[in-house]
This record gives C-alpha cells, structure tokens and sequence, in this order.
C-alpha cells in the first residue's frame, strides 16, 4: 500500500511539474487598486520612492523606485529582479542611470528566510510556496504601476533578472508581453538539477528532496517559458565557474531560448557584488547588448555602478 502511494505521489508531482501555469498566473492578476508612495531620498539628480502596492485579489509587492530629476519627456524602464529583499539595496547602489527609470521589486513572501531549523523550514514551506507563485502576478502589478505613469517609454521596457530573479523572469516575461526584453544574469534551467547541485544532503536523502523541491518550484522553471519570449530579445550572461549555476543548467537554458537572443559567458564564478572588476565587465556586457538592440543611443548614459 505504501508503495502505491508513493507512485501516485511521483505521477501527481511529475505532472505538476510540466504543468503550463501562465494561466494560472493571468487569473491571479487583478486590478491595481491601491498604491503608497514614500519619498526616501531626493537630490538634484533623482529620487527614490518607496512603492507599496496591491491588487483587488489581495496579492502585495514592495518595490523601490528611482527616478531621474530630469530627462526627457518618456524614459525607458529598467524592472530588476534580484535576490529576497534587497530592492533598496539594489536602487541605492545604483550609479549615474542617466534618464532611465528604475524599480527594484521585492518578492511576496515575508517570513524568515535564513538561518531556519528544519522544523521552522517545513513550517514556512506553505508560504514559501504562495511567494512562489505570487510572484509572477506581483511583477505584473509593478507593470500596471509604471503603465500608469506619464514618464514611461513603454517600448523600451527591460526586465533585467539575476540571482533568484534570473529564475522567475522567463515566467514573467511570457505572462505579460508588455516586457520588451529580458536580460537574465546567472540563470539556469532545469531546476531539479539545480538543486541537486545545490544540496549538502547524504543519499538517499538527497534525491528525494531534490525531486520534492523541484515539483514545489515547478511553476517557475525557466525551461517552460524562456521560448516563448520570442520575438522580444534575450540576453543571458553566466559565469563558467559559477558553482551555484551549473554549467549544464545554464545551457539547458541557453538553447531553450529563441532568437533573437545573446549568450555571454564570462570567466568568473556566481554574483560577486563587492567586486568592482566583476561588477564592469557584467554591466559592460549588458550596456553593449541594449546598444545593440537599439535601446541605448550613442548619446544615452546608463552607467550602473557607483560612482
């Protein structure tokens, strides 16, 4: 008997996981129906705004905002996608933008996320879950927000993803097409094999929870949607020692993309944010594909870094 559970459980999780949930996700994208805006900093070259916003469904995304003093009438839009709640982080070590617009989403999920027992993980695995799929409409929600501005170039709209976020863009991206194009930092594909290589387990511990955690995350993996982003351009950049990303992980996702699309591999290992050398050759990669897509002119700042 015990058996045959588990076999029903294998059948259940493995259609999960080849489950399409962009559906899903468009029914839990409602109306934008409340928005806070609070200014953190303002000097005379831009401002940071923090955003709370949330929908008619009840879903809720905090996100910061930064916004150039001056500029042209629209500016094109950099969404970026990082790690768990670091979105002030990221707007304040931003450099000289230029006339681009700025918002750095955190992600629906509120509980303790380091440093948890076992106990205290299995407890947080239901919400970790609900963050899991809630994320893909609280992207969308940032989106209507910035639609809703007179200051956006709807056109030029870059979701820009690294680190937890380079997993959930392809989702996202293929749920709303108002995403022009996608720049993925340190993705993967495959997340089974993600974790796999990421867990510190003995066997036979390891497979199971590795299989466990893939049907869990199954609504996000990569390799469902990063196609079908085209005809909008991608841009993947890796590390070839990143021991984070695998390197078959990593190419699982580059050949699922379509074109137009750019891969660029770099020799380093995974995100290294106090590294200035690593933070120039990432972000000269990534200014280099915007010009070549015609995003950035000639003239157009976008510097990134701190001055």
């Amino acid at each position: 008997m015990f058996a045959v559970v588990m076999v029903v459980l294998w059948l259940l999780g493995e259609a999960l996981k080849t489950r399409d949930y962009v559906p899903y996700f468009l029914e839990c994208h409602s109306a934008l129906t409340s928005v806070s805006e609070t200014i953190l900093e303002e000097t005379d070259e831009f401002s940071v705004v923090h955003l709370m916003l949330r929908s008619e469904l009840g879903i809720e995304v905090e996100s910061h905002l930064r916004v150039p003093a001056h500029g042209p009438g629209l500016r094109p839009t950099i969404v970026i996608l990082g790690g768990v709640r670091t979105g002030r982080r990221t707007v304040e070590y931003l450099g000289d933008t230029g006339d681009w617009l700025v918002v750095a989403l955190d992600y629906p999920y509120r509980g303790k996320k380091s440093g948890l027992s076992r106990v205290e993980f299995l407890a947080s695995v239901p919400a970790m879950r609900r963050a899991v799929l809630d994320t893909v409409p609280a992207g969308m929600l940032v989106l209507d927000y910035l639609s809703r501005r007179g200051d956006v170039d709807r056109d030029r709209y870059v979701l820009a993803a690294l680190s937890v976020g380079a997993l959930v863009a392809p989702s996202l991206a293929d749920a709303d097409d108002r995403v022009s194009s996608v720049a993925i930092f340190f993705g993967a594909g495959d997340l089974g094999a993600l974790i796999d290589s990421n867990l510190d387990l003995p066997w036979p511990l390891k497979p199971g929870v590795s299989w466990l955690g893939s049907v869990l995350v199954s609504p996000l993996e990569p390799l469902k949607y990063v196609g079908r982003i085209h005809p909008r351009p991608v841009f993947m950049l890796n590390g070839s020692d990143d021991p984070a990303m695998p390197e078959r992980c990593a190419r699982a996702l580059h050949e699922a993309a379509r074109e137009p699309k750019t891969v660029c591999w770099l020799p380093s290992g995974h995100v290294s944010v106090h590294s200035p050398e690593f933070h120039e050759q990432v972000v000269g990669e990534f200014v280099a594909w915007l010009r070549a897509i015609g995003f950035l002119s000639a003239g157009e700042t976008l510097e990134l870094l701190p001055g």
